[in-house]
């Protein structure tokens, strides 16, 4: 798939109960936590709208793996939603990216600490999921930042 250098990227986290979603901006360069979702019937139907709305390019969907990188029943889980989403969303040029996704709940978690969110709100496990979004988004666009800059040092 052809990897186009223009529109904002949508990143989601999934998960059974939730789906944490952030958008990049226009550049490319940062990833923003939006909100987050239920996984229920009708979430295709709003990431449509959101791919609609923000002119979406590409989708980072999170992909977990094992620590030895190995697949899960997460991953299972992940791969059916991909499939769904890929039919359901057939009509629009879209790349999706799986993302390695082993360590940002855990880094969520963290910086949500380190933010020094009250406890309470910390507990809102859908600020996890927003946070886990953003954060698996921001890598995968300073890798691609970083794969650029190194193509351009070998022209």
């Amino acid at each position: 798939m052809v990897h186009h250098a223009f529109g904002k990227i949508l990143g989601l986290d999934f998960g059974k109960v939730r789906i944490g979603i952030a958008l990049s901006d226009e550049t490319r360069t940062f990833a923003f936590g939006k909100e987050y979702i239920p996984n229920n019937k009708d979430t295709l139907k709003y990431i449509k709208s959101i791919v609609h709305s923000e002119k979406i390019s590409d989708i980072v969907l999170g992909y977990p793996l094992n620590l030895k990188g190995e697949k899960t029943a997460q991953t299972l889980e992940v791969e059916s939603f991909e499939e769904k989403l890929k039919t359901y969303m057939q009509n629009y040029k879209l790349n999706i990216i799986r993302w390695d996704e082993r360590f940002t709940s855990k880094i969520a978690a963290g910086s949500l600490i380190e933010s020094g969110m009250k406890k309470k709100k910390r507990q809102i496990k859908g600020n996890v999921d927003i946070v886990s979004a953003a954060l698996l988004l921001q890598s995968y666009l300073d890798s691609m930042k970083m794969n650029s800059e190194r193509s351009e040092e070998s022209i």
